[in-house]
């Protein structure tokens, strides 16, 4: 059962979680936004809470609490995710069947509440939380996520860099993968694949194992 706590205490907890999280250059064991979640997920009664970060023109998300998503990324002006990624406007949704922009990932959703997570004018990312009650979002949950998604945007310039280069680089190699299959000849795939299944027949055959299985 989940003990809920006040906006003060979760505040609290996530300076100390953000303030003691070390750089993971090498992909470590440092999870600062999973933990973040962690701490909002189990001090507040939501759904679903998640980080997404604008790579591009997409809003793909990093972390998240709660049922496992069908949606990983939303392009630009796409359901609440994509429009705040873009706009940077905080977006609070009491009744989301009676909100045309909200793209369903869960029956149980209620209500929704989405925050930019920025510096400035620049928009770095976005925090989405779920409910699965109507009109959920408060003055206190919407004081609580605004200035949860502040701490974030200075945490993700300073100690965080690693975490938006990470995103970045997975763009760019995703990016290079997508290209190289587009721009080679069918007859090069082709050969590519009959290379790779003769070389798995070979390896079950010195296994001893069925080539055909």
């Amino acid at each position: 059962m989940k003990r809920y706590q006040s906006a003060r205490e979760v505040l609290a907890a996530i300076e100390k979680t953000l303030e003691g999280s070390k750089a993971s250059k090498t992909g470590g064991k440092a999870r600062p936004l999973d933990d973040v979640l962690e701490v909002l997920y189990e001090g507040r009664h939501y759904f679903w809470i998640g980080i997404y970060l604008v790579v591009g023109r997409e809003v793909r998300r990093q972390a998240f609490r709660g049922p496992v998503p069908p949606c990983h990324t939303f392009a630009f002006g796409k359901g609440n995710v994509g429009a705040t990624g873009e706009r940077g406007v905080v977006k609070v949704i009491p009744d989301v069947t009676e909100d045309p922009t909200y793209s369903m990932c869960f029956r149980e959703v209620k209500s929704e509440m989405v925050v930019p997570i920025k510096l400035v004018t620049r928009t770095m990312g976005v925090i989405d939380v779920e409910s699965d009650r109507a009109n959920a979002f408060g003055p206190e949950d919407r004081v609580l996520l605004k200035t949860v998604a502040k701490m974030l945007a200075r945490f993700l310039t300073s100690k965080g860099k690693y975490i938006v280069r990470k995103a970045r680089e997975a763009d760019m190699r995703a990016g290079k993968t997508a290209g190289k299959e587009k721009h080679q000849p069918a007859s090069e795939r082709n050969l590519e694949k009959m290379s790779a299944s003769r070389s798995e027949s070979v390896r079950k055959a010195v296994a001893g194992e069925n080539p055909r299985a």
